[in-house]
Formats: C-alpha cells, structure tokens, sequence
C-alpha cells in the first residue's frame, strides 16, 4: 500500500513528497527512492512518528497495516489533513469523538476511503434483499489477501 501511495504522490503534478513513515527498522534511515525501487529522491524515511508530525505537510497518507486512533488524532492535531485507505469512512461513535477533537484542534480534515466503500459489504446485500419477498438474516464479510503486502506478520495464526 505504502509503495502505491508514494508513486501516487511523485506522479502528481500538485503533490509533493516530504516524509515517509516507515514501520521496520530495515527500511528506517533509507531514501525513499531506494525503498519503492527509483532513482534517489532526497526524502530519508523514518520510523518515527514524531519526525511526521514535525514536518512542514498540509496532508499525510496514513496507510498502516493496523490501524491507531491514537496515531490519527496526533496528526490531525499537528495540523494535518490525514487521507487513509483503512476506512474511518463511517467511523463508530468510540472512534469519531477523538478524532473529531483533534480535527479541530489542528484546524485538519479526516479522509477515509477504502479498497471498495459503499460497494461490496454495504450494497451487496441490499441489492440480493431486493430480489426477495422476506428476508430474516443477513451476513456480510468481506476478506482481503494479505499474503502479497509484504508484511508477512499479518497472516500469522
């Protein structure tokens, strides 16, 4: 996910890249450049949040492998529009309350997306109900292969 977002940001013309938070210590310390298989691009990743929200950003792509409240209200305290594919696109009330706090204290924005919201689990069933004249029980799971993210923790049982 973190290589897609990096190429993302080079290939737009309006962005520029200025951080790169990393979570292993084997990628800590290199040029970004070196770790998405490119030339040098002057950027040193780090496994520090606090080097992140000290940067001069307007927005962060936030896309770990797990996910933290805590990590996200930082940054939007710290004055950062956050944009993440890990969804918060209808965030439960536990969630929204510190995150609406930090938005507003940092005067930032909370962009949730996701591989498919509004699509898969949220429609699906709605449209097979449609073909029904009863329904008493729907169950909707959506799964992802993680074996391919290059975070071979994640599918440790």
């Amino acid at each position: 996910m973190g290589v897609a977002a990096i190429k993302g940001v080079l290939e737009h013309p309006e962005l520029e890249l200025a951080g790169c938070w990393v979570h292993s210590e084997a990628k800590n310390g290199k040029d970004v450049g070196e770790i998405i298989g490119t030339a040098p691009l002057g950027v040193v990743a780090t496994n520090s949040v606090d080097d992140i929200l000290a940067l001069d950003a307007d927005a962060v792509v936030y896309a770990p492998l797990l996910p933290s409240v805590d990590e996200v209200a930082a940054l939007l305290c710290s004055g950062k529009n956050v944009v993440t594919p890990v969804g918060w696109f209808y965030p439960s009330e536990k969630e929204a309350a510190p995150l609406e706090v930090a938005a507003q204290a940092g005067n930032a924005t909370l962009h949730g997306a996701g591989i498919g919201p509004g699509a898969a689990t949220e429609l699906f069933p709605l449209l097979l109900s449609v073909m029904s004249t009863g329904v008493t029980f729907v169950r909707s799971e959506e799964f992802s292969d993680l074996r391919s993210y290059g975070a071979p923790m994640c599918c440790v049982m």
